[in-house]
C-alpha cells in the first residue's frame, strides 16, 4: 500500500456521492500521517483542485457557446453551418452544442472549430446583409 496509489483511489470518488471516498480517505488518514505524506498529499489537493478549476472553465466555456448560439439557431441553420463550413452532418454540431457523451467523452468545439464557427457566422452576416429585394 502506498500513498500514491491510494490517492489516486481516492481520485477515482471524487464528485460521485455514496462511491467510498469518506472510506478512502479515513483509510488514507491512518496510515499516512508523516510530514512528507502530508506534502504529497497537499501537492495531489493542489492538483486536483487545479483540475477541477480547469474543468469548470471549460464547461463554463462550453454553456456560454451554448447560450450564445441559443438566439442565433432559431435564425440560421446550424445544419446548414456544419455541412457547408465544416463539412460534417447536424448531428456533429448539435453534439458539441449540447455537449453530449461521444466515446464516453463530453463533445465540445475546439479552438480551431470555433474559428470556423465565428467566420461561418461572419460570412453568412455578409451575405444576408448583401441581400436586397427591389421594391
Amino acid at each position: 500500500m502506498t500513498l500514491e496509489n491510494e490517492l489516486q483511489k481516492l481520485k477515482k470518488y471524487i464528485g460521485r456521492p455514496g462511491s467510498g471516498f469518506d472510506k478512502q480517505l479515513e483509510v488514507i488518514k491512518k496510515n499516512f500521517s508523516s510530514a512528507a505524506d502530508k506534502k504529497k498529499i497537499n501537492a495531489f489537493i493542489e492538483e486536483v483542485l487545479q483540475e477541477s478549476i480547469a474543468d469548470l472553465e471549460d464547461f463554463n466555456k462550453q454553456m456560454s457557446v451554448k447560450a450564445q448560439l441559443a438566439d442565433v439557431s432559431e435564425i440560421i441553420s446550424l445544419s446548414y453551418i456544419s455541412k457547408k463550413y465544416f463539412n460534417k452532418t447536424r448531428q456533429w454540431v448539435y453534439q458539441r452544442v449540447n455537449g453530449s457523451l461521444v466515446n464516453g467523452k463530453p463533445a465540445k468545439f475546439t479552438n480551431e472549430e470555433i474559428k470556423t464557427l465565428n467566420k461561418a457566422f461572419k460570412d453568412i452576416g455578409r451575405k444576408i446583409g448583401a441581400t436586397s429585394i427591389p421594391v
